[in-house]
């Protein structure tokens, strides 16, 4: 009996003593390059952002109102016996909720990534260490529309169907739908474009339109170098009604082109850092964790690529 309560009292003292020490949510901090970068087809200029992480005086990381990139970096992009040297920009910062000051870039002009092509990212700083990273950009696409019918006829009940081509190389899609046409502002003809919705809902005579999200690939990745098919699809009386919107709002001042399809694929790093920082897109996810990923080897951050295809046609009639 004098060994139970004995110990008992013992671990009542531990219990007690461990109670002592503040709790907190912050683990031990190691500075660390960050670096974030995005390859694509879709321009011929190219962009990577180097920063260092910090450690914030409290548990909330917004508290800090100064951006902390990195200055006299060297960046480069090479691919193959090839490599692109990036050139330290100021871009003027359009968010200036938190940050006040311009955006501290590093810029390679004349630079379009190459479909299928493997580029590698390799960033050194004075003295916060050097960064690596490699990514292969997804092979071109293809894009093609089953039933063009559908957007001319009224009466037609059937989705608009879009055949897709995907590399082996994606694991993410997104396909988006565009009306192109001329607005007349003073005497000229300005091109413009207006996405248009995937679908539409009425509820209590309030229309909703959603619009496409990148979705993870339904089929199997096939070798290196081959293709696989999906599909989108889109609500033609989406279309009819953001069109009917849009010439009784401008009249004989607007005139209809044609409209467009633009697929873009992301391969796995890109996805991957999507999803992470969108959350977890479903209806019944209350996860609320954020796994700490990157494909950066001697800091964190993103180096990834997308690829992007456009198919035009001509409005039905």
């Amino acid at each position: 009996m004098k060994a139970k309560v004995t110990y008992i009292l013992l671990l009542v003292f531990v219990l007690l003593s461990g109670c002592e020490q503040a709790f907190t949510p912050k683990g031990p901090y190691v500075q660390k390059l960050a670096v974030f970068g995005i390859l694509s087809n879709n321009s011929d200029t190219q962009y990577v952002r180097v920063f260092k992480t910090y450690d914030p005086p409290g548990f909330n990381p917004y508290e800090v109102l100064e951006d902390q990139a990195v200055r006299g970096a060297e960046v480069e992009v090479g691919q193959g016996a090839s490599v692109v040297r990036y050139a330290e920009a100021m871009i003027p910062r359009t968010d200036s909720s938190r940050f006040s000051d311009n955006i501290l870039a590093y810029v390679a002009p004349k630079f379009r990534a190459r479909p299928g092509m493997t580029y590698n990212l390799d960033v050194s700083t004075p003295s916060d260490g050097i960064a690596h990273a490699s990514v292969t950009v997804p092979d071109t696409g293809w894009i093609g529309l089953l039933n063009p019918y559908a957007l001319a006829s009224n009466e037609s009940e059937d989705l608009l169907a879009v055949q897709l081509r995907i590399s082996s190389l994606t694991l993410g899609y997104m396909v988006r739908f565009y009306l192109q046409y001329d607005l007349l502002k003073v005497s000229t003809w300005v091109p413009m474009n207006m996405e248009m919705p995937g679908w539409m809902v009425i509820i209590d005579s309030t229309k909703y339109f959603g619009y496409p999200k990148l979705v993870r690939r339904s089929t199997t990745p096939g070798p290196r170098g081959t293709w696989q098919i999906e599909a989108a699809y889109f609500m033609p009386w989406a279309y009819r009604d953001k069109v009917a919107e849009l010439v009784r709002f401008y009249g004989n001042t607007v005139r209809l082109r044609r409209i467009f399809f633009v697929l873009t694929q992301v391969e796995q790093n890109l996805y991957t850092f999507y999803n992470l920082a969108n959350g977890y897109q479903d209806a019944i996810s209350i996860r609320i964790d954020m796994p700490d990923w990157t494909n950066i080897s001697g800091g964190i951050g993103l180096f990834g690529a997308m690829v992007e295809d456009t198919l035009f046609v001509e409005i039905p009639n």
